[in-house]
């Protein structure tokens, strides 16, 4: 019988599968997904093979991607909760070896940002932004003050043009920017999204403020609440809350 757990990172949500028992091919996980997933914004499997544990991450939508920034901050808390992990932690995932900080705060590697190319106002509806792989593909676009009246039909549109999530911004300060994210594969706007946060403080910080102070870190607002971005030597780890339900 599968074990099976519900999470949530900053508003994302997961159902966790407990797989390290049990070997699981693909059409078995997508069915699994299809199952168990509910309301929730994706499903992990958990597995595990000569002392380390692997990531396997879905969509609601039954397919497979190669990563997820809360989910693996999500499953890094179940690690800590059920396999007595703790401190540093490497990880695996479809997007290659992590890094994990089982503390206080949970937080995790991304992997590295790759830009992509700017876009052209006249790509994304008259806004300003980028496209930006962290893991997956991602749109970002500046949208200014008025970020949570801006019509995510939009975004939706964008999802579509561009194969990717759509992440819409506004900068508060040099520290501190709020952002939004329709998210590919759960084909709606989801309550925050590590990689899509990530993908927009990289740009914001590099390419807006053309800052390289290491380390740094910038703060995100979101519609679950609040994630943070530290910029090391070793790379870009996103941190915030985490719930067992």
């Amino acid at each position: 019988m599968l074990k099976v757990y519900k999470y949530t990172a900053t508003g994302n949500s997961f159902v966790i599968v407990d797989a390290t028992q049990i070997n699981l091919n693909d059409l078995q996980k997508e069915e699994i997904v299809l199952e168990v997933v509910e309301d929730r914004d994706g499903v992990i499997f958990v597995e595990k093979a000569d002392e380390s544990y692997f990531m396997d991450y879905f969509n609601r939508d039954g397919k497979r991607a190669s990563f997820c920034g809360n989910g693996s901050r999500a499953f890094l808390k179940f690690l800590m909760e059920h396999f007595g992990l703790s401190g540093k932690v490497s990880i695996r995932t479809n997007a290659g070896l992590l890094v994990g900080r089982a503390d206080a705060e949970i937080s995790v590697q991304m992997p590295k940002p790759v830009f992509e190319k700017m876009l052209l106002p006249e790509e994304l509806a008259g806004f300003e932004g980028a496209f930006i792989t962290v893991g997956v593909p991602h749109v970002v676009l500046n949208v200014g003050a008025d970020i949570w009246d801006f019509d995510m039909g939009i975004a939706q549109e964008l999802r579509h043009k561009f194969n990717a999530n759509v992440n819409v911004f506004n900068v508060l300060d040099s520290k501190l920017f709020e952002v939004r994210t329709f998210e590919r594969g759960v084909e709606r706007e989801t309550l925050s999204c590590g990689s899509g946060t990530t993908a927009t403080g990289y740009f914001i910080k590099y390419y807006l403020n053309k800052d390289t102070l290491i380390p740094d870190k910038l703060v995100a607002k979101t519609k679950g609440g609040i994630l943070t971005l530290s910029f090391e030597s070793d790379g870009i780890y996103l941190g915030g809350g985490v719930v067992n339900e």
